[in-house]
């Protein structure tokens, strides 16, 4: 069965237009009329345009130009400059704001052949004050946050790839919440310049996605410097629950449980790193302490100028931030420092590919009570690891992910080892019937 173009993964839809199977601009308009469908209950987007999408398709399919993402439709998270969009930040006080020139991954997208859809809704500044946007499996349900339209988007079909952010666990858990696969990768490594900054000594370039593949073809076009994809023989997996695992659910514990046996039906073997749980929680405790600093910093002009036009949970953590004293934000680097030289050093001598653990607490609370808790995201956020959300079935109608945690630079080894789980999961019936 042939599913509509909508339905396509970015990559099967890339090969498509290079075999000239389909046009750019039959890819945009289907993806348009699924927009007409699915925007009036999720509410992924903060704008669109429309118009400018099928020109630069039109104009693709004219001239024959061919890039290596021609036919992948992008959503970009609104902290994203771009000089030919608004872009608001999530906040009412830069409503219609249009920046001077795009952000970097924005001229790398463009010159790859991606076509700029338009802008997914974020929490304010990519922090914590929810936007419009639901659950597309269940609309009474959160998306998550704060990369909420980016997720939405890619689950809904209204987007073929999302750009998001990750702070805290602003990629991975909405990509768990949503059922799509979700990375962040090392820090650093996509460049963030034209990117409204939250907290730089975290503040992570993230990407939404049907599949490990479609993450793989975009992270080949922003990333510099990845290092040579390499996994060992035999895979040996970190089991790594973490300090709050009693704060996951039932239906994410039996998840993770039962990924771990399908991994290790395939040849996969699993051991317990030298990693102390109280460090990770005390890096987790870091990340929120480090994240008030800098935001306070990040965003001291606005709360100077118009702090009573800020959402209250954004005034609180920039009160918060305000408030540390200058020695407790240096030590909180230190330890951070310190850290990920030991969990670098752990998972190597360890011999270990990646980690497994939760990529959040269970599946989506109703949008009433929040965005949800990064509890399981804030450690590895801190470190800068590459980490990828993978889908791994459902609980009452909602989807369930499980994280991949890599040591810092081996991007491309975990989306090589995370598009094998994929697949081995895919066939897996207890995960996907």
């Amino acid at each position: 069965m042939t599913l509509p173009l909508w339905n396509c993964s970015a990559s099967e839809l890339h090969a498509r237009v290079l075999a000239g199977a389909c046009s750019v601009e039959q890819i945009v308009a289907a993806t348009l009329e699924r927009i007409a469908q699915r925007e009036p209950d999720i509410h992924a987007w903060s704008w669109l345009d429309a118009e400018g999408a099928l020109a630069a398709a039109r104009k693709q399919d004219h001239d024959g130009a061919r890039g290596s993402l021609s036919g992948v439709i992008v959503g970009l998270k609104d902290i994203i400059d771009t000089a030919d969009m608004p872009t608001a930040y999530g906040a009412a006080l830069y409503r219609d704001h249009r920046p001077a020139r795009d952000a970097a991954l924005v001229t790398r997208l463009r010159r790859a052949g991606a076509i700029i859809l338009g802008k997914t809704v974020t929490t304010e500044f990519a922090y914590a004050a929810p936007g419009p946007t639901r659950n597309p499996h269940d609309t009474a349900h959160t998306p998550g946050g704060s990369s909420s339209g980016s997720a939405a988007a890619v689950a809904a079909g209204t987007a073929g790839l999302a750009i998001s952010s990750q702070t805290g666990g602003s990629t991975i858990r909405p990509a768990a919440f949503c059922g799509v696969v979700g990375f962040k990768p090392t820090h650093g490594l996509i460049d963030s310049s034209g990117m409204k900054a939250l907290a730089p000594s975290s503040d992570t370039v993230g990407l939404h996605a049907r599949s490990v593949a479609d993450i793989a073809l975009a992270f080949d076009v922003l990333a510099d410097g990845a290092a040579p994809s390499s996994v060992g023989t035999p895979i040996r997996i970190a089991w790594f629950p973490g300090p709050h695992a009693a704060a996951a659910s039932s239906a994410a514990v039996a998840a993770l449980g039962q990924v771990r046996h399908v991994l290790e039906q395939y040849g996969m073997l699993f051991g317990m790193p030298d990693i102390a749980p109280a460090d990770v929680a005390a890096l987790g405790e870091c990340n929120s302490l480090i994240m008030a600093v800098e935001g306070a910093h990040s965003l001291e002009p606005e709360y100077r100028l118009h702090r009573e036009r800020l959402a209250t949970p954004t005034q609180r953590l920039i009160e918060t931030g305000r408030a540390v004293p200058a020695e407790r934000y240096r030590e909180a680097l230190e330890f951070v420092e310190r850290h990920r030289i030991i969990f670098d050093a752990a998972m190597t001598n360890g011999g270990f590919d990646a980690l497994l653990s939760f990529s959040a607490p269970g599946v989506a609370p109703p949008a009433a009570d929040g965005t949800g808790n990064s509890l399981f995201n804030r450690p590895w956020s801190m470190l800068g690891t590459p980490c990828l959300s993978l889908p791994c079935g459902f609980s009452a109608g909602l989807p369930l992910a499980v994280q991949l945690v890599a040591r810092r630079g081996a991007d491309l080894a975990l989306l090589t080892l995370g598009s094998e789980i994929e697949r081995w999961l895919a066939q897996d019936q207890s995960i996907t019937g």
